[in-house]
């Protein structure tokens, strides 16, 4: 089960104005010469300032609604070398070499998710005869909708409080490199900056066995706004834009730089900034959303009040391969 406490206390954090007055309500009492402004002022939350989770992790909506879990094989080659297959004609018969696989597979929790809301007949009258009329269940709705989209966006990075669903940030499996971040991005050196460069994709095509290579760089927040400055020795680049260079020119054509605030808080102490650099591929990194965020029409549930039902389904992010990640943060 996932910790409600524990949730709130997360959706309140990510609240930029939580501060209401001390008698909530539509009831307000002004004088007579308050003009009441027009619409909503709404609750402000953080929502990755401009990007979403899709610049992050592929996710697929719509396979295994209403399954409990998810279940996918995996197939690998055990057979004979290459060289073994060479045989000599000339002599006789030979031997083939064999050809073989090995097949086993893995699961992902599938987690059902439910949130209702309840409005009274009184209540729907009073915001009606209201000297500014508004929309209670339209209010509602976007609340609701909202709790939707920041849970699933706290998924993607850290996975649920119960530790059954990981995210992009905490997985299992994950090489954790101490030896490159000797100083956060922002801070280097132009001399620290140039080993970086130098070394980090070396040091991820040697976790990855040189088979691909990464697309993705996730960057704390409070790291990638002091990127845009002047990188010293290059007077008319950026810090960003001298290391997106080196990596593009190291083969990484398509990398693109990514940041979050849960990263500064993700190492290993849970404390500090946790790097990763990682390839966004649906074969490589995903998550699932069996079933889209769904409200249901409210329905009278006695005489005076009426309820409204969201449904939706998620599973955490899977790492197929985590050889294709690698974190990096400081030693302690």
């Amino acid at each position: 089960m996932i910790n409600k406490e524990s949730y709130k206390n997360e959706f309140v954090v990510n609240n930029a104005s939580s501060t209401f007055s001390a008698t909530p309500g539509f009831q307000q009492t002004v004088d007579t010469i308050t003009e009441i402004v027009a619409g909503v002022v709404e609750q402000k939350f953080y929502q990755l300032l401009g990007q979403t989770p899709a610049d992050f992790i592929d996710i697929e909506v719509g396979k295994g609604a209403y399954s409990s879990q998810l279940f996918q094989y995996r197939a690998g080659y055990v057979g004979d070398s290459f060289e073994s297959c060479l045989v000599s004609p000339s002599t006789g018969i030979g031997r083939n070499a064999q050809s073989s696989i090995i097949i086993d597979g893995f699961t992902v929790k599938n987690n059902f998710w439910r949130m209702e809301y309840v409005v009274s007949e009184e209540q729907l009258r009073m915001a009606l005869v209201n000297a500014e009329t508004f929309s209670l269940i339209e209010e509602n709705e976007k609340s609701r909708k909202k709790n939707w989209d920041l849970g699933i966006q706290k998924v993607v990075f850290l996975g649920t409080s119960d530790g059954e669903n990981k995210g992009i940030l905490n997985q299992t499996g994950v090489t954790i490199n101490t030896s490159l971040i000797t100083a956060d991005l922002n801070v280097m050196t132009y001399a620290q900056l140039k080993t970086f460069a130098a070394s980090v994709l070396g040091a991820y095509l040697a976790n990855s066995n040189n088979t691909v290579m990464p697309n993705r760089f996730l960057i704390p927040t409070s790291v990638f706004a002091g990127l845009g400055a002047q990188c010293s020795d290059y007077p008319f680049k950026s810090i960003k834009e001298v290391l997106l260079e080196a990596f593009v020119e190291a083969g990484a054509v398509d990398m693109k730089f990514v940041h979050c605030a849960y990263a500064q808080t993700a190492n290993t102490a849970g404390t500090g900034n946790r790097y990763v650099l990682y390839r966004k591929d649906p074969d490589s990194l995903i998550m699932y959303n069996p079933k889209p965020y769904t409200p249901h029409a409210l329905y009278p549930i006695n005489g005076l009040d009426s309820v409204s039902v969201a449904e939706g389904q998620f599973t955490g992010v899977v790492a197929k391969r985590p050889a294709e990640m690698l974190y990096l943060e400081k030693s302690a």
